[in-house]
């Protein structure tokens, strides 16, 4: 039977762990899952900015990286800015899924990339390509990636964060790293923070574990953070979407069933 770990928070792994049940009977499949998050997400309070203030700034365009920033950004907004309307500007997200979180917050319609979901895609947009002279929001988490940011300003934007939550670093007990080295052949993750926190957890003894996995990840620059000797047998998804991450797998059994 197939054991794959996915490496998000439990809320998160719930539909991804419905629909690869689904899609493990329609095909036959010897399939069960586990989900775990390596990193506890909280809601931060940025001291650098104050979000009535940011709310009620003009703003040419803005983005929020994740569902989490959509979850926190709202948390916040309903605390501290209860009568203040959302930012009347272009919003954009990386994908489908945190683009309808954002679009539930901010009551506007949200550009994402169609095909592939992460930032080179939605770098690519024709939207963002002429952005000399604008002024862009960026709603974080706490020291997050600079790639976006990075990038518009290059092209002329003026940026600015407001970061909303933080994560922590949850370290598994060796009993359960002991388990899943026992019962773990596949190993699903589309997080960059994810990633670096499982591997920095696990033991350098269990390095020839995971190299035997099959590794569903989420995107190229993922594949790229995967140890030398480990990234062996990796099927790359079009985006992070539960679905994606699915059919990603189904072509990682396919692969596996031809090489019998």
């Amino acid at each position: 039977m197939k054991h794959i770990l996915i490496l998000r928070p439990e809320a998160q792994a719930a539909e991804l762990q419905q629909l690869l049940q689904q899609r493990s009977t329609e095909q036959g499949y010897d399939m069960r899952s586990s989900s775990a998050s390596m990193l506890e997400i909280k809601g931060y309070d940025d001291p650098s900015r104050s979000l009535a203030d940011t709310l009620r700034s003009a703003w040419d365009g803005a983005m929020m990286v994740s569902v989490n920033a959509a979850h926190y950004f709202a948390q916040q907004a309903q605390a501290w800015a209860p009568d203040q309307d959302m930012p009347r500007c272009r919003w954009f997200a990386v994908g489908p899924v945190s683009a309808e979180a954002i679009a539930r917050v901010v009551h506007r319609p949200v550009v994402c990339p169609w095909r592939e979901h992460n930032s080179d895609a939605l770098l690519a947009l024709p939207e963002l390509q002429q952005v000399n002279g604008q002024r862009w929001l960026i709603v974080r988490g706490r020291s997050g990636r600079e790639l976006f940011a990075d990038t518009l300003r290059a092209r002329g934007a003026e940026v600015h964060y407001l970061e909303v939550y933080e994560r922590i670093t949850k370290t598994p007990s060796d009993q359960q790293l002991r388990a899943w080295q026992q019962s773990i052949d596949t190993i699903m993750v589309s997080s960059a923070e994810q990633l670096g926190a499982f591997l920095a957890a696990v033991p350098k003894d269990a390095i020839a574990w995971l190299a035997r996995c099959t590794w569903i990840v989420a995107s190229h620059r993922l594949q790229q953070l995967l140890p030398a000797g480990i990234g062996r047998h990796v099927m790359i998804a079009d985006s992070a979407a539960s679905f994606a991450m699915v059919d990603a797998w189904q072509r990682a059994m396919h692969v596996e069933k031809d090489n019998l």
